[in-house]
C-alpha cells in the first residue's frame, strides 16, 4: 500500500523524467529551449502540453504565462491529475559540475503538492554547422520542497 507523499513524489519522478526526456531532446536538436509542459491526465498518461495559438509570442515570459493559465484551466476542469512547466534559466552561481544553465521546473499535482526543481546542464559539441554534434551533459538536480500550489487550488 502507497503513502499519499510516495504517490506524489512518484508522480513528480515521472514528470520530471518526461520533462527532462524532451529537454535534452530540444536542447540538442536546436541548443536552446522555451517553456514548456507536461501533464498526467486523471487516468495515469503524460502528455506533452501543447498550446493550441496560431502565433506564439517570442518572448518566453508571455509563452510562460500562457502556458501556465492553460494548464491551470485544464486542472479546473478536472482534466490533470498533476503538471510540470519547465523553463531555460541561467544560473546565478555555478552549479556543482560548474553548470551555468538549467531547465526549471514547477511539479504541481491536485493533491496539492508541490516542488521546484532545478536541473542544471552543460552543453558540448554543436560546432562547425552541427557536424559535431550536441552533447548535453546533466548536473544533479535540486528541490525546494513545501511550495504553495498555483496551479491547483486546493
Amino acid at each position: 500500500m502507497t503513502t499519499e507523499p510516495d504517490r506524489n513524489q512518484h508522480i513528480a519522478t515521472q514528470l520530471m523524467n518526461a520533462a527532462m526526456t524532451y529537454a535534452r531532446l530540444i536542447l540538442r536538436r536546436y541548443g536552446e529551449i522555451g517553456p514548456f509542459g507536461f501533464s498526467m491526465s486523471p487516468e495515469g498518461e503524460i502528455a506533452r502540453v501543447v498550446l493550441e495559438i496560431p502565433r506564439l509570442p517570442h518572448d518566453p515570459a508571455r509563452q510562460w504565462k500562457l502556458l501556465a493559465e492553460h494548464v491551470a484551466e485544464r486542472a479546473r476542469r478536472g482534466k490533470l491529475q498533476a503538471v510540470a512547466i519547465g523553463v531555460n534559466v541561467s544560473l546565478a552561481e555555478p552549479s556543482a559540475e560548474g553548470y551555468v544553465d538549467a531547465v526549471d521546473m514547477t511539479i504541481e499535482a491536485a493533491s496539492g503538492y508541490a516542488i521546484q526543481v532545478t536541473v542544471p546542464y552543460r552543453i558540448y559539441g554543436g560546432y562547425l554547422w552541427t557536424l559535431i554534434p550536441r552533447r548535453i551533459a546533466v548536473g544533479k538536480p535540486t528541490m525546494e520542497q513545501e511550495r504553495s500550489s498555483q496551479i491547483f487550488q486546493v
